[in-house]
């Protein structure tokens, strides 16, 4: 008959690991010193591993007890989410709302209609996370979150995709540049100025590297980002130029910034992404609509000219 570990081997593992010592365990499992010493020598015998060094009237833990470790305080990690859930459960809060977004809404639009929805809605427990868009669509997919916001293709699997109201990238520039004196502008304007740029591949790139070329436009790159803010910040320093999301220089409000429509347009396609198959919740369905009418480019930015 093949010997399995117990629940309990597991727990006086733990407790060792926890506390340091054999007594420790006893006392934050309510067992007696030999009683954790046996489960100590039956959980080694079963795994056929020397888990922990004698050391005077004590024992160590040596490389394989720590990597062993690791994993099982992950497998606890998942059993303290789920009572941290039945004990939301039980408190009968009326609902959780889990976002996941892009670093734009997140530092930008999110906090301030999240702080607004939570004073509405009080016993509405809010997560707001961020990541790259790529992660967004595969956390919401995974049905981890109930709500996603990032760059969105048409189709992708385990996911409902909503498109946002058309959004378009704003021209970031210091308030003392000469362009600031103008209120649109155009790629032929930007001809030999100093631009702060996105990371290769970057939607917005890619357009207006394009627009450049048709306008024959030459211009200086002097810095990169993948950071959006930073970006936002060295513009502000005095850099350079900068074609932004309108979240982002939402977030960033700074006197030394001016900020001015830019075009043709280059489109910012932010979409709402749902798990499939999964109904939405009060809370979720009540957000979204909130969102719907705070992003528009008229309400992030009614000052723009």
């Amino acid at each position: 008959m093949v010997r399995r570990i117990t629940q309990r081997q597991i727990e006086a593992f733990r407790g060792v690991m926890l506390r340091g010592s054999i007594s420790g365990a006893a006392e934050m499992l309510g067992l007696t010193q030999p009683a954790v010493s046996r489960l100590m020598r039956d959980l080694q015998d079963v795994l056929k591993l020397k888990l922990f060094e004698p050391r005077g009237t004590g024992i160590v833990p040596n490389a394989e007890a720590n990597l062993l470790y690791e994993e099982v305080q992950r497998s606890f990690l998942g059993l303290d989410r789920i009572e941290h859930t039945a004990g939301e459960i039980k408190r009968a809060r009326r609902g959780n709302l889990r976002i996941i977004a892009m670093a734009g809404p997140a530092h930008g639009i999110l906090p301030r209609l999240i702080a607004r929805f939570i004073e509405e809605h009080p016993d509405t427990f809010v997560a707001l996370h961020n990541h790259i868009a790529p992660t967004v669509l595969e956390r919401v997919a995974m049905r981890q979150y109930d709500l996603g916001i990032a760059y969105a293709p048409l189709d992708y699997p385990g996911v409902d995709i909503e498109a946002l109201p058309q959004l378009d990238a704003v021209c970031v520039m210091p308030s003392a540049h000469p362009l600031a004196r103008k209120k649109v502008i155009r790629p032929e304007d930007l001809h030999e100025q100093q631009l702060v740029n996105h990371g290769a591949g970057s939607h917005i790139t890619v357009k207006l590297d394009a627009m450049l070329r048709l306008a024959g436009a030459v211009v200086r790159e002097v810095a990169e980002s993948t950071s959006a803010e930073a970006m936002c910040r060295l513009v502000g320093q005095g850099a350079g130029i900068a074609l932004l999301d309108p979240f982002t220089v939402t977030a960033v409000r700074d006197p030394a910034i001016a900020l001015r429509r830019f075009e043709p347009r280059i489109d910012y396609p932010a979409t709402l992404v749902f798990p499939s198959g999964q109904p939405r919740s009060r809370a979720v369905t009540e957000f979204t609509a909130m969102l719907r009418a705070e992003a528009t480019m008229e309400r992030l930015l009614p000052g723009l000219p």
